[in-house]
């Protein structure tokens, strides 16, 4: 579904993203980690158009959308949900949730049976739809953003820490959201600083070090491979690292 390659990009001149590879199975989990500044969200703020990168391509669906204006993205099929304070906290949890749907020209009806059908899956848009954002707990907040991006219906969804700020007690509700996701049919890349979860929840998983790719490959292997606390503490330089790709693959 995502196939990025030589991406770079970064701020202020300072390259964050050094010539990146990296691909995303459709319908599945992929799980980004690495250690803090090594460019995970910053993967996934330029694929979603809010950063351009400097060079490289990204091809979402077969077309290169690499440097494309963010609604020109969104239009395409993929939506974001940011790190922490993505919903409006006067509005409910019902016009929350209408809000990701304002690039789509369709009739109201089609919109009230789309919101009807994330009930389904977030049973909180039944329970409280009246609610206002800001009196909800961190975890019933992540629910309704994941219900907002899915209002485009769309073919990816961009996941920046989805479990940072939340108690334990969240992650097995944020789990089984991100899996109704993709029982939908929805391909997930995720970026995850709570590496024992994101990698329990992906099917393929990358780690970045640096700014550059350091292991690829199946999630359980990516977990179980000898190089994986020293990417993360500094004892391996990310060279040796993406040597030892193969074997995680």
């Amino acid at each position: 579904m995502i196939e990025i390659k030589g991406l770079v990009a970064g701020y202020g001149g300072l390259d964050i993203l050094r010539g990146v590879d990296l691909s995303v199975e459709r319908g599945g989990i992929t799980c980004v980690v690495g250690p803090n500044g090594a460019g995970k969200s910053t993967v996934l703020k330029t694929i979603s158009g809010v950063l351009r990168p400097k060079a490289g391509s990204v091809t979402i669906d077969g077309t290169d959308l690499a440097g494309q204006d963010p609604d020109v993205i969104l239009r395409a099929g993929v939506a974001q949900v940011p790190q922490r304070n993505g919903l409006f906290a006067k509005l409910t949890v019902r016009q929350n949730v209408l809000m990701g749907a304002y690039v789509i020209r369709k009739r109201r009806r089609h919109l009230e049976e789309r919101y009807d059908a994330l009930a389904q899956t977030f049973p909180i848009l039944a329970s409280r739809p009246g609610v206002p954002a800001g009196a909800l707990s961190g975890g019933q907040r992540r629910m309704v953003e994941f219900a907002r991006a899915l209002m485009l219906e769309p073919k990816v969804v961009l996941l920046d820490e989805p479990t940072l700020g939340l108690d334990p007690a969240s992650l097995t509700v944020i789990g089984d959201s991100v899996r109704a996701m993709t029982d939908a049919g929805t391909t997930i890349l995720m970026v995850e600083q709570n590496v024992r979860f994101g990698l329990s929840l992906a099917t393929q998983a990358t780690v970045l070090t640096a700014g550059t790719v350091a292991l690829h490959g199946p999630a359980g292997a990516i977990a179980a491979h000898p190089h994986m606390m020293e990417l993360f503490f500094g004892g391996a330089r990310p060279g040796e690292a993406h040597s030892a790709e193969a074997g995680a693959r």
